[in-house]
């Protein structure tokens, strides 16, 4: 007889399926770029940058958490959720998710912008915009995450659709990052 923990089921998944994280990863960076590519014209009055390449500059940072942060926040919310009634689970990942997005959100993403206002001339962003800010990148991952969790189990089964969405998402944040470059060395010049 062993003394072996159960294998979440999660963690089990068929040949041809990707996943569950995998998944989550993807859908957290579809979620995400949408809400970023919806919510530009709310930095429209922050950054000097018009409205459509913010967006794709948003999408860049947005895919790069989704990506790295993102994935081990999930690894984070199965793990505190993995004991819990399955419909508290949804709300762990919903918790997790609008804590750290909203965290970088105004670490990284206001990092940017104050990089880019600076350089244009235009001082920093204030702690009202901060704030603003900072709600809406919670809202933002709490969405996103709460998608990834309940959309996860029935789009791993997609294993062609979710590899093209992942690759549409690193497309859209390699031209987010050269946009950012081009940003930045405009106003170097």
């Amino acid at each position: 007889m062993t003394n072996k923990a159960p294998t979440p089921p999660e963690r089990n998944h068929a040949k041809g399926e990707l996943p569950l994280m995998a998944t989550q990863a993807i859908i957290l960076a579809a979620a995400l770029s949408l809400g970023e590519l919806l919510c530009c014209p709310l930095y429209a009055g922050i950054v000097p940058v018009a409205p459509l390449p913010w967006a794709a500059i948003a999408i860049l940072l947005a895919v790069g958490f989704s990506y790295i942060v993102g994935f081990a926040l999930l690894w984070c919310a199965e793990s505190f959720a993995y004991r819990m009634k399955r419909t508290v689970q949804p709300v762990v990942y919903a918790v997790t998710g609008a804590i750290g997005f909203a965290v970088w959100t105004v670490w990284v993403v206001l990092g940017i912008v104050n990089m880019i206002t600076a350089r244009a001339g235009l001082g920093v962003v204030s702690h009202a915009t901060t704030v603003m800010v900072g709600i809406n990148g919670a809202l933002l991952g709490m969405v996103a995450f709460f998608l990834a969790f309940t959309l996860a189990p029935r789009l791993a089964k997609r294993m062609k659709t979710m590899v093209a969405v992942a690759a549409v998402t690193v497309l859209l944040a390699i031209a987010g990052g050269v946009i950012l470059a081009m940003v930045l060395q405009a106003l170097n010049a």
